[in-house]
């Protein structure tokens, strides 16, 4: 019969822990290599996932055009929806001051684009016999129907707009109404007149409107996309 020292015992559970030891590490290196694929695939997927749009619809931007009869206008744009836009702003003519609000519809959000715009506008009364001088040449040039010339006008406009990110230029033609009141006339009617014996003259300052061609063309920058 065989006897077992205690010692003998205590190295056979050591050398058990040890094996158990080295098992437990491997099974452990094993599945960190078998986690590392699929982490690299989902880090992979997040960093080519596209960034989350913004739910907010609205932009806002400033513009600046010249046309006719529009003049010079520095307007504020702001699009509450993606297919509608909404302006207003400040003008001038070389007479006098005005202003300017209408709305536009963008069908497509691309790089060229086309537009329908509808506006309304208003021109305060000013002198123009100094810009009729300086159009003419003729420095004596006077006019009593020059010396109060405003007016009123709505455009309806189809154009392109190009360009999308953080500034647009955009060309727009179309028809206008213009609406002015005529003073002066009878001052000069009679200084134009040649037969004393004849004489024109108008009770009220007669109410004109106009339909005309109409154009503009300008640049609008975005503050936000």
């Amino acid at each position: 019969m065989r006897v077992i020292d205690a010692r003998d015992s205590a190295r056979s559970s050591d050398v058990l822990r040890i094996r158990g030891c080295r098992a437990g590490a491997r099974g452990r290196r094993g599945l960190g290599t078998a986690l590392a694929p699929t982490a690299l695939a989902l880090a992979l997927a997040a960093l080519a996932a596209p960034p989350i749009a913004s739910a907010s619809p609205w932009q806002l931007g400033v513009a600046a055009d010249v046309g006719v009869p529009d003049g010079g206008t520095a307007s504020l744009t702001i699009s509450p929806m993606r297919l509608l836009r909404l302006e207003g702003g400040l003008s001038h003519n070389l007479v006098s001051r005005g202003w300017r609000a209408g709305l536009a519809l963008v069908p497509l959000r691309t790089w060229a684009t086309p537009v329908l715009s509808l506006d309304y506008g208003r021109y305060a009364e000013g002198d123009a016999n100094e810009l009729a001088r300086r159009a003419s040449g003729d420095p004596l040039l006077s006019s009593s129907v020059l010396e109060r010339v405003g007016y009123d006008y709505a455009n309806a406009h189809v154009g392109l707009e190009l360009g999308r990110r953080w500034c647009t230029f955009y060309l727009q033609a179309g028809a206008s109404r213009v609406t002015t009141v005529v003073h002066g006339l009878n001052a000069e009617l009679r200084e134009v007149s040649t037969d004393p014996s004849t004489q024109v003259t108008f009770t009220t300052d007669p109410r004109v409107t106009v339909w005309a061609v109409s154009a503009r063309a300008g640049l609008r920058f975005y503050l936000t996309r």
